[in-house]
C-alpha cells in the first residue's frame, strides 16, 4: 500500500537533487560590467576575464575604443572576494599583443588572449577552495588603465564574478512547484469529505512560499546568495522568471509609456551591474558614459586583434557591441539606479520595477481563468453523469446540490491566494505614481481582492456575534477555508493572519526607503503572531498546533536574523553572507516538513490510523458532521469520546456477578403520561427505571425566558433566539464535548 507514496518520494527528492548535480570545473569568470570613473576618453564595451585554477591562467576577451592620439597605458587587475585581496597584479600593455596596443589605437578594437601566469604569482593560493564552490559569490574585479609617465586614469572598469553555481536554480522552482500541485490535488479531491485538513494546508503552503518570496522585498542589504534563494519563490507571488525582452514584458512597458508612464524597463543585461554600490562589493560608484564619446566611437574603425591578421571593418556595418547597450548609468544620482527591496528583486528575473504589478495581474486573471475552467469541467462531469439512466447514487445526487457552496469555498481560497501578492504590488504601485492606467488597474484589483477577502471575514465574525458559533457549518458552509482549521472557540483566529499580512504590504510599499523601520515592525508582527499560536493553541488538534507554532517560530526567528542586513548596521560581508545561509537553511527545513505534512494528509494518515473517509452530507445534516468532524481530528470517535471506569485491579476482591449486566427484559417498562394538557391525550412515554417528570424533561431544551441562546443571560438590546430545536440540540451537544 505504501509502494506508491514511496515512488512519489522518491520522484520528488530526485526534482531537488538532479537539478544541481553535473560535471563541473573550478574557475571564477566575469558576470557584469560597469564604470568606476569617468570615461572620458576611453570606452570598454565588453570585458571579460576568466581564472583557471587548475593551469593558474588569465583568460581575457576585451572589446575598447580609444578617441585619444598617441597614450600608452598600463594595466592593473585588482580582485575582491568577500572583502580579501588576493590578487593586484600590473600588466605592462605594451608588451602584450605583439605591441599592437602601444600606443592605443584609434578604432575600436577587439582582444583575447590566454595569458599563464608566472609562477611567482601564486593566486590560487590566495584563493580560498571555498570560492569555487560557494553559490552566488560576491566577488568584483576591477581593471584600471593608466597612462605612462603621467599616471593619469584613462580608465576604470569594474566587473563582478561568479563561479558558475547559484541557489537560484529552474529545478528547485519546479519542485517546489510540484509540491504546491500536490497538495492542490490533495486538497481538491479531499474538499467533500468532512474531515480532511487537506484544504487547509494547501493555503498553508503557499503562505509559506510567499512569505520566503516578499522577505527579499525588504530595504535591506542582502547577501547575494539569500536573495537569489528567495527568487525560486517568486512565482508564489505572481512573479514569473522571463526575459525583459518577451512579448508580455514589451507589451507591459508600451502600454505604460502610452499612459503617461516615464520609468524605464528592465535591462536586457540584468540588474547586476545596476545595483546600488552601496549594496554591492563594489567600493567605488560608476559613472555616466558621455553621450559625445559614443558618437565617436561608432565612427571609428573596427580591428578584431583576436584573429591572426587585423581585420579592419567598417564600424557602421556591424551591429551594436553587447556591452555599449547595457553599460549604464549607476549612480545614486540617477534615474535607473536599482536600490534595494522590490526593484533589485524583480529586475534579477527580468521584470521592470513599473511592470511588477501588472505581470502579478496577469498571472492573477490566468489563475482566476483556469480555477473557473476547472469548476466548469467538474459541475459538467457531475450533471452529465446525474442524469445518466443507469446512474441513481444519493452520493452524487448531494455532491451535485452542494456543488455551488464548494465552488464558493474554492473562490475565496483563490482569493486568499492573490490577497498577498495583489495588495503588496497595488500599494507599491501608487508609489511609484507611472502610468495612470496602471493605477487604475492596481486601484479595481485591490478593491477587488480586499472587498472578497474582507466581506468573507466580516461576515465570519459578525455572525460568532449575533449569532452561536457552533452553527458556522451549516449557515457560513462557503466560508470554511477562514475558520475550519480552528477549534470553534477560535473562529476568529483567522482574522491575524491576514491583518499581518495586510501590515507587510504596507511596510513594502510606504517604508520602501527605510529598512530599519520595516524589518524592526515586520519582527513585532511576527512575534505577536507566534505568542498568538502558544497562547490560544487555535488548532482543532494538537499536531495542528504543534504545525501552526512550528511555522510562526521559523517566521520570527528569520525576520530576527534579517536585522544584520539593515545597511547602518554595515556588517562584512562574511558574517553576512553566514547569516544568509541561516535563513535559507531555516525556510528549507520548513518547506520539507509541509512536503512530510501534505503526504501526512494525502492518505498516510488515514493508512496509519485506519480511518475511512467521511463525505460531507447534506445541508441538514452538516451541524452533525461538523460535530463529528471536531471529534475525529481530535483523535477519538464518538463512541470512545467519554472514558469508561473499569474495575480496579488491586483492592479487595469482588463478586464477578456484580459487574455482570442485568438483561434488559428483566426490567418493567414504566408507562406514564406526557402531561395534563388534554383529556383526550394518548400521548406517552416508556422509560426503563424511575418515572421523570414530562414537564422538567421538556424544560431542558428550552432556554430561559431571561437566558439567551448561548446560556448567557440575555440584555434587552438582544433579539431573542429563534433556533429550532435540532439547531439548539446541536449546540448543547457541542458544549457537552
Amino acid at each position: 500500500m505504501f509502494f506508491p507514496v514511496a515512488w512519489l518520494r522518491l520522484v520528488i527528492l530526485s526534482l531537488f537533487i538532479l537539478p544541481l548535480v553535473h560535471a563541473h570545473q573550478d574557475f571564477l569568470f566575469t558576470s557584469s560590467v560597469s564604470y568606476c570613473a569617468p570615461p572620458e576618453n576611453l570606452l570598454v564595451e565588453q570585458f571579460d576575464v576568466a581564472y583557471f585554477p587548475a593551469n593558474n591562467s588569465l583568460v581575457f576577451n576585451i572589446s575598447a575604443a580609444s578617441v585619444q592620439a598617441n597614450v600608452n597605458v598600463s594595466a592593473n587587475l585588482f580582485l575582491n572576494v568577500y572583502g580579501m585581496h588576493p590578487v593586484n597584479i600590473t600588466i605592462d600593455i605594451c608588451q602584450a599583443f605583439d605591441g599592437r596596443l602601444c600606443p592605443l589605437p584609434l578604432y575600436v578594437f577587439n582582444g583575447s588572449e590566454s595569458l599563464t601566469l608566472p609562477s611567482s604569482v601564486k593566486v590560487s593560493s590566495q584563493i580560498p577552495k571555498i570560492a569555487y564552490k560557494i553559490p552566488d559569490l560576491e566577488a568584483f574585479a576591477q581593471l584600471t588603465l593608466t597612462e605612462v609617465g603621467t599616471g593619469q586614469l584613462k580608465a576604470c572598469i569594474q566587473s563582478t564574478l561568479s563561479n558558475g553555481w547559484s541557489t537560484h536554480q529552474a529545478g528547485v522552482s519546479w519542485s517546489i512547484g510540484g509540491l504546491a500541485l500536490l497538495a492542490l490535488f490533495s486538497a481538491a479531491w479531499q474538499s467533500f469529505f468532512s474531515d480532511s485538513m487537506a484544504p487547509f494546508r494547501l493555503l498553508d503552503i503557499l503562505g509559506l512560499y510567499q512569505s520566503i518570496a516578499s522577505s527579499g522585498f525588504f530595504d535591506l542589504n542582502y547577501p547575494v546568495i539569500y536573495r537569489a534563494f528567495t527568487l525560486n519563490f517568486s512565482w508564489a507571488m505572481g512573479l514569473f522568471a522571463q526575459s525583459p525582452t518577451s512579448s508580455m514584458q514589451r507589451s507591459i512597458t508600451h502600454m505604460r509609456h502610452l499612459t503617461g508612464g516615464d520609468l524605464a524597463g528592465s535591462s536586457a543585461g540584468g540588474s547586476i551591474a545596476l545595483v546600488n554600490r552601496k549594496l554591492s562589493p563594489y567600493s567605488n560608484a560608476a559613472y555616466i558614459v558621455p553621450q559625445s564619446l559614443i558618437a565617436a566611437v561608432r565612427a571609428l574603425p573596427r580591428v578584431d586583434l583576436s584573429s591572426p591578421r587585423p581585420l579592419l571593418t567598417s564600424r557602421g556595418a556591424l551591429p551594436p557591441p553587447h556591452v555599449m547597450r547595457d553599460v549604464q548609468t549607476v549612480t545614486s544620482q540617477s534615474s535607473n539606479v536599482l536600490d534595494a527591496g522590490v526593484p533589485i528583486y524583480v529586475n534579477t528575473i527580468g521584470i521592470a520595477t513599473a511592470n511588477a504589478f501588472m505581470t502579478a495581474f496577469f498571472s492573477g486573471l490566468v489563475l482566476l481563468a483556469i480555477t473557473s475552467a476547472l469548476l466548469l469541467m467538474i459541475y459538467g462531469v457531475i450533471v452529465l453523469t446525474s442524469r445518466h439512466k443507469h446512474v441513481h447514487s444519493p452520493r452524487l445526487t448531494d455532491i451535485k446540490a452542494r456543488f455551488p457552496i464548494f465552488a464558493r469555498a474554492w473562490g475565496l481560497r483563490v482569493a486568499l491566494i492573490c490577497f498577498s501578492p495583489v495588495v503588496t504590488f497595488a500599494l507599491y504601485q501608487w508609489t511609484l505614481k507611472d502610468s495612470w492606467l496602471s493605477i487604475l488597474i492596481s486601484v479595481i484589483s485591490f478593491v477587488v481582492v480586499f472587498g472578497a477577502v474582507g466581506c468573507a471575514a466580516s461576515g465570519v465574525l459578525l455572525f460568532g456575534r449575533r449569532s452561536s458559533v457552533w452553527l458556522l457549518t451549516e449557515d457560513l458552509p462557503a466560508h470554511e477555508p477562514l475558520y475550519g482549521q480552528y477549534r470553534v472557540p477560535r473562529y476568529f483566529f483567522f482574522a491575524l493572519p491576514l491583518l499581518a499580512t495586510f501590515l507587510r504590504a504596507i511596510l513594502i510599499a510606504a517604508a520602501k526607503n527605510n529598512g530599519t523601520v520595516q524589518i524592526v515592525l515586520v519582527v513585532c508582527i511576527e512575534l505577536f503572531l507566534l505568542l498568538s499560536h502558544v497562547l490560544s493553541k487555535p488548532g482543532k488538534t494538537r499536531r495542528a498546533d504543534v504545525l501552526s507554532i512550528f511555522l510562526a517560530t521559523i517566521r520570527f526567528v528569520t525576520a530576527g536574523l534579517l536585522v544584520a542586513f539593515i545597511v547602518p548596521v554595515a556588517l562584512p560581508p562574511i558574517p553576512r553572507v553566514v547569516i544568509g545561509i541561516i535563513v535559507l537553511v531555516l525556510f528549507s527545513i520548513a518547506v520539507v516538513v509541509m512536503f512530510l505534512n501534505t503526504l501526512w494528509n494525502l492518505g498516510l494518515r488515514r493508512l496509519w490510523f485506519h480511518q475511512p473517509f467521511t463525505v460531507l452530507g447534506s445541508r441538514s445534516t452538516i451541524s452533525q458532521g461538523s460535530l463529528e468532524k471536531g471529534d475525529v481530528e481530535k483523535g477519538k470517535s464518538r463512541a470512545t469520546s467519554r472514558p469508561l471506569n473499569p474495575t480496579p485491579t488491586h483492592g479487595p476482591l469482588v463478586d464477578p456477578t456484580m459487574n455482570a449486566p442485568e438483561a434488559l427484559s428483566q426490567l418493567t417498562p414504566t408507562t406514564f403520561s406526557a402531561g395534563p394538557s388534554s383529556a383526550h391525550s394518548t400521548n406517552t412515554t416508556m422509560s426503563y427505571g424511575v418515572q421523570i417528570s414530562s414537564g422538567w424533561h421538556s424544560s431542558l431544551l428550552q432556554p430561559s425566558p431571561h437566558t439567551g441562546a448561548n446560556g448567557d443571560d440575555a440584555s434587552p438590546s438582544s433579539p431573542p433566539s429563534h433556533l429550532s430545536q435540532n439547531r439548539q440540540s446541536t449546540i448543547d451537544e457541542a458544549r457537552a464535548l
